[in-house]
């Protein structure tokens, strides 16, 4: 592996750059938004599935297409530029809050478990890294809907540790209860912690926030000093700290232009934590080396995804 060093020159990282959760969609700005990324100096994404939630699935065959697409995706991404593009695959789960009423429970939730069934056998097959977006609703529900939501996760993640495939979470924001009550969930269907990462995760990266899951941290304002405020500088010393990516969530949906955020901001952020990091304590920062910062950095854009996900070839 290379060594990062030089990738840090007290202004700007030239060393690799991953955005940890990315949509794009033919509808949208599709491979300009990827030429985007590439252009401020990504030089990795990962492309999660989007389900068209115009017209969601009703049959495991619909689901079929929906994935084949976003594999192609990735494939002409692959073609247009120097990118490395790692897919993630899977049902997501306000998909199934919708189609509780439509379909009737037991129909949804069979097409979600089946949906996670196909998932894996791409998994297996190499087409993708990961199953995601899994989880549960980030909006109020009943509790009854919260609970079978629940049961339902338990059962996809024992799934997906019959492979031994890494896992994205889509959830609500509550803080730190959040990660520790997926830590438990995972814990008690023994699914590996080390490969369950949670996506759109707020910039605390502490291991008290955490509960040592993994995280992609969406990089909207304040999430560098939020960041640089709460690394465990005993645990990425010792090569124990839990990983931490960063991500954009970018819809690329016409209607939301820019939304999540746009596909410049994960190049844009990383300096921003380079310099953020390189500043003296008087003014705000941690006196980090040269050294010291591109080895965090490398840490982010290609030893944790790379141990998440394999390398990107």
């Amino acid at each position: 592996m290379e060594d990062p060093t030089p990738f840090w020159d007290g202004e700007k990282w030239t060393g690799p750059i991953t955005d940890g959760h990315m949509h794009l969609d033919r509808m949208g700005r599709f491979l300009d938004a990827a030429i985007d990324f590439e252009n401020a100096g990504g030089t990795r994404l990962i492309l999660v599935h989007k389900p068209d939630f115009n017209q969601l699935p009703e049959t495991i065959e619909d689901v079929s297409t929906a994935y084949l697409e976003t594999l192609a995706m990735a494939k002409d991404v692959r073609e247009a530029t120097n990118l490395g593009v790692q897919v993630v695959l899977g049902p997501h789960p306000v998909v199934w809050a919708h189609q509780l009423e439509s379909l009737g429970e037991e129909t949804a939730t069979e097409l979600h478990l089946s949906s996670v069934d196909l998932a894996l056998t791409h998994h297996q097959e190499g087409e993708c890294v990961a199953i995601g977006e899994i989880g549960r609703p980030h909006f109020p529900v009943s509790t009854e809907i919260w609970n079978k939501a629940n049961m339902m996760l338990e059962e996809v993640l024992r799934r997906c540790a019959s492979q031994n495939a890494p896992v994205q979470f889509h959830v609500e924001d509550r803080g730190a209860s959040t990660c520790q009550e997926l830590s438990e969930i995972c814990e008690k269907v023994n699914y590996p912690r080390s490969i369950a990462l949670r996506h759109y995760a707020p910039g605390d990266v502490s291991s008290s926030f955490t509960s040592n899951l993994p995280v992609t941290v969406s990089m909207g304002r304040g999430s560098i000093g939020k960041i640089a405020s709460t690394i465990d500088l005993d645990c990425l010393s010792d090569g124990t700290h839990s990983p931490v990516l960063m991500e954009t969530d970018y819809l690329d949906d016409p209607r939301r232009p820019g939304a999540v955020l746009g596909p410049r901001t994960v190049p844009k952020r990383t300096n921003e934590l380079g310099r953020h990091l390189q500043n003296p304590s008087n003014e705000g920062g941690l006196g980090w080396s040269h050294h010291q910062i591109a080895n965090f950095l490398w840490k982010i854009h290609r030893a944790w995804p790379d141990a998440l996900y394999g390398e990107c070839r």
